[in-house]
């Protein structure tokens, strides 16, 4: 079974590949996505939703691990995250420009799988 990063690490790879089937097959059945600077929590298929919009507005979005800590069925991701908003996203117009913001991940992991995915960010920035 892969560890707590390798799983984290995983998901943050398919999503920089934009490949939605792959970050989903670390998810738990019961997954729990919580961005706590926008909507509240969202199950599997609101997950898949949300990252679908966010790479359609985002062609080019990418996050880079600043810092990654695990242990005790959690992890704690630093990313830059950076993509230039092309389309519309989350009812606002495309602003043609580019974001560089840091985002904090979250991860419950249990036997595993991704239980819990929380981001706290500056959504502003975005």
């Amino acid at each position: 079974m892969a560890s707590e990063s390798e799983v984290a690490r995983a998901w943050l790879e398919a999503m920089n590949q934009h490949d939605l089937k792959r970050m989903a097959s670390v998810y738990a059945p019961n997954v729990v996505g919580d961005e706590v600077a926008d909507p509240p929590a969202r199950d599997r298929a609101g997950l898949e939703e949300a990252y679908r919009e966010l790479f359609e507005s985002f062609p080019d979005c990418r996050a880079e691990v600043l810092n990654l800590f695990a242990g005790g069925g959690q992890v704690a991701a630093e990313i830059r995250w950076t993509g230039t908003n092309l389309r519309p996203f989350r009812g606002q117009p495309a602003t043609n420009k580019r974001s560089d913001l840091r985002i904090a991940y979250l991860f419950k992991v249990v036997s595993g799988k991704i239980e819990r995915i929380t981001e706290y960010y500056d959504s502003a920035s975005v």
